[in-house]
């Protein structure tokens, strides 16, 4: 697994983002954070998952933790609420529940 301090950042980040910055860029979780695609996202870079190589996701803490991608079973309610937010607090929620999500799989404490 090669991604956990990716994820760690990604969580504070998804914290950290105000409704200011989503009404700037409208609804694209992938302008803010990278999210939803995997040439653009973090934690699939730091992964070492390379677009366009069929290379998968083992190294992921989402399947070493969930045995599960993010997008699929039970990441996928988080994941799907940020794909599917329509207005910059819905997408705003949608990211602090996914920071939560996170935090529970790798046991990432709030100092």
């Amino acid at each position: 697994m090669k991604n956990i301090e990716e994820a760690k950042e990604l969580v504070d980040r998804y914290e950290s983002i105000t409704l200011e910055e989503i009404k700037e860029c409208g609804t694209n979780p992938e302008e803010l954070t990278g999210f939803g695609d995997a040439s653009t996202c973090t934690l699939c870079d730091g992964a070492g998952f390379k677009y366009n190589d069929c290379a998968d996701c083992d190294e992921c803490f989402y399947v070493v933790f969930t045995d599960s991608e993010c997008n699929n079973f039970v990441n996928a309610k988080t994941y799907n609420r940020i794909s599917d937010a329509d207005t910059p607090l819905q997408l705003r929620n949608a990211y602090r529940a996914r920071a939560k999500h996170i935090r529970k799989i790798i046991g990432y404490e709030k100092d």
